[in-house]
């Protein structure tokens, strides 16, 4: 059996979370979350002032929180975020990688090499890079455990999206081999794969009328919050999850179920019959 920690399931670990400076964001309640439940947790964001700012706002509750400022995609950043956290508080037991993003959107037949080769390598590349940059620093010592942020969008087809669809379908491969490889290790890698989520990114979006009725379209009839992403990346950190990797968990309000909707689906071209 598991030993229970009266509901401070990571007190004593010690975890990285990219992407966590922004309120509300999966980022931030994954880090708030392994904080409040005991893990030191090391940040991350591109901006100087957000930085500072969680650390403040997480210092504020007594929480244990270092900061590292910079974008995933600079190669120095992974290491800088894993030595941190060795450094500062002696160890290193989890990942969490929530940098992504669809810098290109728009249809297949306009997309460019560099377009779609960069958007693949910002949903892929930081995950690879911030699991060796841990294996180095001892991850596999501690037994640790690796949660990544896919997509929802790789069950659709939304032409404008689709080399965001290829780029997380290309994470969801990484996933289930890096914990192929890596259980030998007693290392678990695991993501949760978001549909429209409720979070500072969505918010604008969310203001429309369309993506207002998408959440009543979904069979739980709300749109996940960034919280209720995280509630499902801490459990597959969590003890409660031992017997779990290589897994991608849809978190979505069941919208891969109905499929096919998507905010940026583009508007239907009439044919000529009009």
């Amino acid at each position: 059996m598991v030993e229970r920690n009266n509901g401070l399931r990571f007190e004593g670990t010690v975890a990285v979370v990219t992407g966590s400076t922004s309120d509300p964001s999966i980022g931030w309640s994954c880090a708030s979350g392994l904080a409040r439940e005991g893990a030191a947790v090391v940040i991350n964001g591109r901006s100087a002032e957000a930085v500072r700012a969680a650390e403040a706002k997480l210092r504020a509750e007594g929480l244990r929180v270092a900061g590292v400022v910079g974008p995933m995609e600079d190669s120095e950043i992974p290491a800088r975020l894993v030595s941190t956290a060795v450094d500062q508080f002696g160890k290193i037991d989890f990942l969490v990688n929530t940098v992504g993003g669809a810098p290109y959107v728009g249809s297949p037949r306009t997309m460019d090499r560099a377009a779609f080769l960069g958007t693949v390598e910002l949903n892929t590349w930081p995950s690879v890079a911030l699991v060796q940059a841990a294996l180095e620093k001892g991850l596999a010592d501690n037994k640790g455990a690796v949660v990544f942020v896919s997509s929802g969008t790789v069950h659709l087809t939304t032409p404008t999206m689709v080399a965001y669809k290829a780029a997380k379908s290309a994470l969801n491969a990484l996933t289930a081999t890096l914990a192929r490889d890596l259980a030998s290790f007693s290392i678990r890698v695991n993501a949760v794969a978001p549909g429209l989520t409720i979070s500072s990114a969505t918010l604008p979006l969310l203001e429309t009328d369309l993506a207002k009725r998408a959440g009543a379209e979904h069979p739980l009839g709300r749109l996940p919050h960034a919280d209720d992403i995280a509630d499902v990346a801490l459990f597959l950190l969590s003890d409660d999850a031992s017997m779990v990797t290589g897994q991608i968990i849809d978190v979505d309000a069941g919208a891969h179920l109905i499929g096919g909707w998507s905010p940026y689906t583009p508007p239907r071209v009439p044919d000529a019959a009009g």
